[in-house]
């Protein structure tokens, strides 16, 4: 669970999920003591509890932990308009004139989940290049529906 901690560490959040956590292949949950003491046999789950994210070298959160994190005080966040979080959804970076309110210092290496409303859409990393500030998109909630049309294809 170190990398959740890491994850929860870089966006400012100070976030305990309740219950016993559970690591299932590379899937981290909170599972509360009621489902806990039913588990007998944890070599044939696939699915235990809330579902917190899960990690491939590093944590990417779950659609749920960006809901309640989005809605929590404290995280860095910054907001953008319907346009700009359309375009963020679908994998694109957005840029520092884009964002039209911020809770967190906008500084180099800092990360930030990107709000749209009350929505959060995923998170993302200060970078600067070419002299302009930007948000690197490093996970949005679009990512789930690019890796389903992947495996249509």
């Amino acid at each position: 669970m170190r990398e959740l901690k890491d994850f929860l560490a870089s966006i400012g959040a100070v976030y305990e999920p309740g219950g016993m956590r559970m690591n299932l292949n590379d899937r981290r949950f909170a599972v509360g003591a009621d489902v806990a003491a039913h588990i007998r046999d944890r070599g044939r789950m696939v699915y235990a509890g809330k579902l917190l994210g899960r990690t491939r070298g590093e944590f990417i959160p779950s659609a749920g932990l960006l809901r309640e994190l989005g809605r929590m005080q404290g995280p860095n966040k910054v907001w953008v308009d319907e346009r700009v979080g359309w375009l963020f959804a679908c994998g694109r970076d957005v840029f520092g004139e884009s964002i039209t309110k911020s809770e967190g210092e906008l500084e180099e290496g800092a990360c930030f989940l990107v709000m749209m409303g009350d929505d959060c859409l995923g998170y993302g990393r200060v970078e600067t290049r070419g002299g302009k500030m930007l948000l690197k998109n490093l996970f949005d909630l679009g990512d789930f529906l690019r890796r389903e049309r992947g495996l249509e294809e």
